[in-house]
């Protein structure tokens, strides 16, 4: 999507950058979101685009804490850590940044008071760094550990004294100088038996964990200590739906078990509901196998009752011929994604579903059917994260082309028909050709090309070595390569 260029801004976030970080004595940053041009995106009539913050350049993660009365989103990207007052999420304030080539902390974990936020990644450029944010004007990294990381880490416990990794790691941060990943007997993969092979945990509202393994693993802290777990359930839940890439249980503060005899059938319960959206990275076009959102029957879990699918809810199918998206450069694949309750009690999701931008669906939190209620894609990007703002109708879409994209959903509206929902699917064939947005998307990651998009771009064009851009992108790979 044609964006306007914003020169004050940008001016004033070079100068910022230049800096290292802002002064204490600069006062925040107003970054009024670029309209774009009308008619350019693709979207459902209940969704409003705000607008875009391009500061980010490439964003690709964000976490939201309420620090007394500020909203704070620490939002990560490829050029390193923004920080924004985001209490009117639309018109937020830049508080201050930290200028880092950062690829790609997929998922920021920060301390539930504000106060630390965690930069990490373990290919390629192997790191965690801990960060400093008390003072958000005045980010700084404290303790790193180098070479190391994680694909991605969570606070532990609230203190963010101990963290979980994606691999099966746990470190020990409480002395913020001195971060270090302890022995493996300690780490919460060999604990729990989920080993090293996770993508994401996720604590819900009653203190219970999901890895996003597989199998996938619930499990608690045993009087909160990060150190001491106890299993509740373990389930093998892909079935068709592509990597399980993230896992909620929404309204899980109030479970309450089912009595022992009671049938594990019917409606489900509050708490008894779990929310998964899978990955398939770089598949290109959408097909029965790509990625897809689906829940399942948590009914029973903390009895070690198995779970049980309950709906699915696919990309429309097809290819570069009939109408597919010709840029499906990161590949037809869910992503992040955060979920509220709605006015009328059912459960609202609102999901990154890469080049397929930003989804809006709702869930029946007794059936776990699934309804795609709206949606938000911009004709040039490929979207990571998408996060409901507390107490709003505003989601802040974290996106690798763009930055961030502000949109606000009119849950009063009329929602899309199928008809539309399913064209939207396909809205994007032709503007741009799959070798162009498979090329952009390594040049974005710093001309780091995988094995998988090697073989994707010979695929879609087995004689393309010889073309101009190719040849570029292929010097870059030559020194970036991680296969």
């Amino acid at each position: 999507m044609r964006r306007r260029p914003l020169l004050v801004l940008a001016s004033a976030v070079a100068l910022l950058a230049g800096a290292g970080v802002s002064s204490a004595a600069d006062p925040p940053l107003p970054v009024p979101p670029v309209v774009p041009a009308t008619g350019l995106d693709v979207k459902s009539d209940n969704v409003t685009h705000v607008g875009t913050v391009p500061v980010e350049g490439v964003g690709v993660s964000m976490k939201v804490v309420k620090v007394g009365k500020q909203v704070r989103a620490f939002v990560s990207g490829a050029a390193g850590l923004s920080i924004y007052d985001a209490t009117d999420p639309a018109a937020p304030l830049l508080l201050g940044h930290l200028p880092l080539y950062n690829w790609e902390n997929e998922d920021i974990a920060v301390s539930a008071d504000g106060s630390t936020a965690i930069l990490t990644e373990f290919q390629g450029t192997l790191y965690l760094h801990v960060v400093d944010v008390s003072d958000p004007s005045l980010p700084r990294i404290t303790g790193s550990i180098v070479p190391g990381g994680a694909h991605t880490v969570v606070c532990a416990d609230p203190a963010c004294g101990y963290l979980y990794g994606s691999e099966g790691q746990t470190y020990d941060i409480r002395d913020r100088t001195h971060p270090v990943e302890l022995p493996a007997a300690q780490s919460w993969g060999v604990l729990t038996g989920a080993g090293t092979r996770g993508h994401n945990l996720h604590q819900d509202a009653s203190g219970t964990w999901i890895s996003d393994t597989s199998p996938l693993v619930v499990f608690r802290q045993v009087k909160g200590d990060p150190l001491r777990l106890q299993v509740l359930t373990r389930g093998e839940i892909t079935r068709g739906t592509g990597y399980q890439h993230n896992n909620v249980r929404p309204r899980a503060e109030l479970y309450r078990p089912r009595a022992k005899a009671a049938s594990l059938g019917g409606p489900l319960r509050p708490g008894e509901l779990l929310l998964g959206n899978g990955e398939t990275n770089f598949t290109g076009v959408c097909d029965g196998g790509s990625g897809a959102f689906s829940t399942w029957s948590m009914a029973g879990f903390d009895k070690g009752a198995p779970m049980r699918q309950l709906d699915v809810l696919r990309p429309v199918s097809g290819d570069y011929a009939n109408g597919d998206p010709a840029v499906n450069g990161l590949g037809c694949s869910g992503h992040w994604f955060t979920e509220k309750t709605a006015k009328d009690g059912s459960v609202l999701v609102t999901a990154a579903w890469y080049e397929h931008g930003t989804r809006f669906l709702e869930v029946d939190p007794r059936t776990g059917k699934i309804r795609q209620v709206g949606f938000y894609q911009p004709v040039r990007g490929s979207t990571s994260q998408a996060y409901w703002m507390p107490g709003t109708d505003y989601v802040w879409a974290i996106d690798y082309h763009s930055g961030i994209d502000i949109l606000r959903f009119d849950q009063s509206a009329a929602a899309p028909t199928t008809a539309q929902v399913d064209a939207s699917w396909l809205a994007k064939a032709g503007v741009v050709d799959p070798v162009s947005e498979l090329l952009r998307s390594v040049c974005r990651a710093g001309g780091r090309m995988s094995d998988q998009q090697h073989g994707r771009l010979h695929e879609l064009a087995p004689d393309a070595d010889s073309a101009p851009a190719v040849v570029f992108v292929g010097q870059l790979a030559s020194l970036n390569h991680t296969g």
